[in-house]
């Protein structure tokens, strides 16, 4: 995750850092990161205005005891992946 995060980092990104920018950890059998959405203008009935784009999220699972990758999520990360949303001008 680590190097995912370097290279989205050395092209641009701004990642989103509350909690961390990595959330999880092997022994949670997840680690999550995600970039930071930029503004976007888009022209509504009322005029232009911006909102947030789109953000990537990226996941690494890590296998329980059984083998099979751990397929839920992290109760105290899952809030704050959402701030992702809390958008960036380049």
């Amino acid at each position: 995750m680590e190097k995912v995060n370097n290279f989205l980092k050395e092209n641009g990104f701004i990642l989103n850092s509350s909690g961390g920018e990595i959330k999880g950890s092997p022994d949670e059998l997840l680690e999550q990161s995600s970039i930071i959405a930029e503004k976007l203008p888009i022209n509504f009935t009322e005029g232009i205005i911006e909102i947030p784009g789109c953000y990537y999220e990226f996941a690494r699972r890590y296998p329980d005891k059984d083998g099979s990758l751990y397929g839920g999520f992290i109760a105290k990360s899952a809030d704050k992946i959402f701030e992702s949303t809390n958008y960036y001008t380049k």
